[in-house]
């Protein structure tokens, strides 16, 4: 997936906003959120970041061609903490059981 195409998937399927809702919360218009996502033009290093702080996603899945989509847990308080270490246990141990059925 290429950048514009990963764009417009956090758009529509992380964040569920309309390309002008979406321009808002990054501060550029509309009409620059469907020239990225056409792939008629490229965001800035600087809307890059903020696309990734509004996603809550990782830079470099933005960056690089083939780098998997990851969450980012920076400004969570201690609940959010718990309640992801509960689904990443509870994911292992689904995981660990299957390896060894």
């Amino acid at each position: 997936m290429d950048i514009a195409d990963k764009i417009k998937f956090l758009r529509t399927n992380i964040l569920d906003l309309s390309q002008e809702k979406f321009a808002k919360k990054i501060d550029v218009t509309r009409g620059t959120i469907n020239n990225w996502e056409q792939g008629l033009s490229v965001p800035t290093i600087a809307h890059i970041t903020m696309i990734a702080l509004v996603c809550n996603i990782t830079t470099d899945y933005l960056i690089e061609d083939n780098h998997p989509l990851e969450l980012s847990v920076r400004d969570i308080n201690d609940r959010e903490y718990q309640i992801l270490l509960q689904l990443i246990n509870y994911f292992n141990d689904i995981n660990n059981k299957e390896k060894y059925e």
